[in-house]
């Protein structure tokens, strides 16, 4: 995150009224003074006018001359080695240098002179946080937020001091709040993410690093975190695609080469897994990396061996299925028709005579 160093400072130097004001004497103010008193009016002034040459170099966050803003900063602290914005500007400009321990010196010299400069303040927090000092960091970064809840660069630095101390859920409020007033934090959106992922949550650490990847297409970090996530949960073709794109990015990388082999294999496709640690060896032997081509020519046989199991197992599941098959075709009989019904019985020949017995009884004839 020191990579943002220039653009937040610069973004608490605005938002503060009078930073960038000179601290020149007003004329006739040394009506009445002491020849000492008119010395170090005189030393204050010339401190201001040396301030005032630097901050005209300064511009779009950045100074258009550092060596000529330093040699300024430096004959303005000379000249008054107590004029906070001296010793601050300096700080921060040294710190751009990456000379930490002499910007360490001007911001404890500064927050001697003036223990509530909220810059002064927020520079040794990032001194901290820079060099490894994250409970002192939270302090400093602590005590801003105190004077002013809307840095949100603030919250995302002590969210980061959180996560590096294993305090995810603090981390997540952090970066939520930071979020919550700079929806564009790239970083906040980064580390969010991670903090989720560092907590099992990986829908949201993933909604987290697609959001900080929609603000930086182009990152490897976070392609790679994502890919990360996707493998711890479980999603190994999308992590392939995480991996793929980053290797495109970094096409002379030979590990994203094998971690494209690792979440291809993971998903399945062993062949595009031997191919991707295929590359991998043929870069390692460019960067002439005996460990990793090891590794990697481990990797291709195994992939091989998992390829050919595997082509077995499915050539086997499949002529079980065709036996299975062809078994249940010869076991299952027709099964026979249902017998016809019967026909009905012919009706008897009627008696010829039945008809004629009333008729013969009624002639007093004796039945036959």
């Amino acid at each position: 995150m020191s990579k943002a160093v220039p653009m937040v400072l610069l973004f608490l130097l605005l938002g503060l009224p009078g930073c960038l004001g000179s601290s020149n004497a007003p004329a006739g103010a040394g009506a009445g003074l002491t020849s000492q008193e008119l010395e170090t009016q005189k030393r204050e002034a010339t401190a201001a006018d040396f301030l005032d040459k630097a901050m005209q170099l300064f511009h779009a966050g950045e100074y258009l001359d550092n060596e000529a803003a330093l040699e300024y900063l430096d004959q303005a602290v000379e000249f008054d080695p107590n004029l906070a914005n001296a010793r601050y500007h300096r700080a921060r400009l040294l710190m751009e240098l990456g000379r930490w321990p002499e910007a360490m010196e001007d911001v404890e010299q500064l927050l001697k002179v003036d223990p509530d400069h909220i810059q002064g303040r927020f520079a040794r927090g990032l001194i901290r946080f820079h060099d490894g000092d994250h409970p002192g960091a939270v302090s400093d970064f602590s005590k801003v937020l105190e004077r002013d809840d809307s840095v949100s660069e603030a919250f995302a630095y002590r969210g980061a001091c959180y996560s590096f101390g294993g305090r995810f859920e603090d981390a997540v409020r952090d970066y939520t709040r930071a979020l919550a007033l700079n929806p564009a934090n790239r970083e906040a959106w980064f580390r969010r993410g991670l903090a989720q992922a560092s907590l099992n949550r990986y829908p949201e650490a993933l909604h987290d690093l697609t959001q900080a990847l929609s603000l930086d297409s182009e990152s490897l970090e976070i392609l790679m975190a994502r890919g990360s996530t996707y493998m711890r949960d479980g999603q190994f073709p999308q992590a392939a695609g995480d991996y793929r794109r980053a290797g495109e990015l970094s096409p002379a990388d030979s590990a994203l080469q094998g971690l494209l082999a690792n979440a291809l294999a993971e998903a399945g496709d062993f062949t595009g897994a031997g191919k991707a640690a295929s590359r991998a060896l043929t870069l390692a032997r460019a960067e002439g990396d005996l460990k990793a081509q090891a590794a990697y020519l481990e990797m291709i046989r195994d992939y091989k061996a998992r390829g050919e199991a595997a082509a077995r197992a499915r050539a086997a599941d499949k002529a079980k299925a065709e036996k299975a098959r062809e078994e249940r075709g010869r076991t299952v009989k027709p099964r026979p028709k249902p017998p016809a019904p019967p026909a009905p019985p012919a009706p008897a020949e009627p008696d010829r005579l039945a008809h004629r017995l009333p008729a013969l009884r009624h002639h007093g004839a004796h039945p036959l």
